[in-house]
């Protein structure tokens, strides 16, 4: 579980992580001295970057995409389940950090209420109380926080949290597919393989390729372990396989795929796996 601390203060952050270790669960722990650096861990940008030069500002146009916001560094934000937030920062106050969070949740098709993270306000100004619910808050702790009650709040979050993740696993996953202007919704189960070519990904359903810029080690680390990267350039749906040799993969669809020497004992490994769960 992904826990995160945004505070401005340091002695505040430190005393939510050691209330947070007493709690014997086991999780990551990330702090954040400031609602910018949170954003942007999140591939967020908050609108306030300053460019020092002409030159910085056309470097960072350049990474812009088709929005016009300026595209996050890391490829993979890392998700964070449960986030502890302070309103009152210097930077970016913590509810307009839970607008761009909730947004970002709405644009990628996920409901807002009850999505993650469960956001629980660590706060001095408990007039904020209707504002941080209407960004749907989970919970809202005044400041100096009171043992006890942080770990009320927090066995009750992290149940909730386990509950949402569940019924997320319960739901057909979707792939959100970005190609030019516009945005596709895949089902992975549709999905009998992925081909890289150049810097393209081409998804390959039933009857039809979707081909878009990106990179297939993306999909390897996004897709379920049904999916097996055969070699270099396929990524496959072992749902779809229909036979295998040495040295190809033949898919239900007909096509032919190339094996890796190097990974075909790790392929029959897994796919026997697979059909022995009764998957196939």
């Amino acid at each position: 579980m992904n826990i995160a601390i945004c505070d401005d203060e340091k002695y505040v952050r430190s005393f939510i992580r050691k209330l947070i270790e007493r709690q014997g669960l086991d999780c990551e722990i990330r702090e954040f001295s400031s609602g910018e650096e949170l954003l942007q861990s999140q591939g967020l940008d908050s609108g306030r970057r300053k460019f020092s030069s002409e030159e910085e500002l056309l470097q960072s146009q350049e990474l812009m995409g088709n929005t016009g916001e300026i595209s996050s560094q890391k490829e993979h934000p890392e998700a964070i389940d449960i986030l502890f937030l302070d309103i009152s920062m210097e930077d970016i106050d913590g509810i307009t950090v839970a607008k761009q969070l909730r947004k970002q949740a709405g644009e990628q098709g996920k409901a807002v209420w009850g999505s993650l993270p469960l956001l629980i306000f660590v706060t001095g100004y408990p007039e904020y109380v209707m504002e941080a619910f209407a960004v749907h808050a989970y919970q809202f702790l005044v400041k100096p926080v009171d043992e006890k009650e942080f770990a009320a709040v927090f066995e009750q979050a992290v149940q909730e949290c386990r509950i949402l993740k569940g019924r997320k696993q319960e739901t057909p996953k979707e792939l959100l597919i970005h190609k030019g202007n516009t945005t596709r919704k895949v089902l992975e189960e549709d999905i009998y393989y992925v081909e890289s070519s150049n810097r393209k990904v081409i998804l390959c359903l039933n009857c039809e390729k979707i081909i878009y810029y990106g990179k297939i080690s993306r999909l390897e680390e996004e897709l379920p372990e049904n999916f097996f990267r055969v070699h270099k350039g396929y990524l496959v749906n072992m749902k779809y396989v229909e036979r295998y040799s040495r040295t190809e993969v033949w898919m239900k669809n007909g096509d032919k795929l190339l094996i890796s020497r190097y990974k075909y004992q790790e392929f029959v490994k897994a796919y026997l796996k697979y059909i022995s769960e009764g998957n196939h």
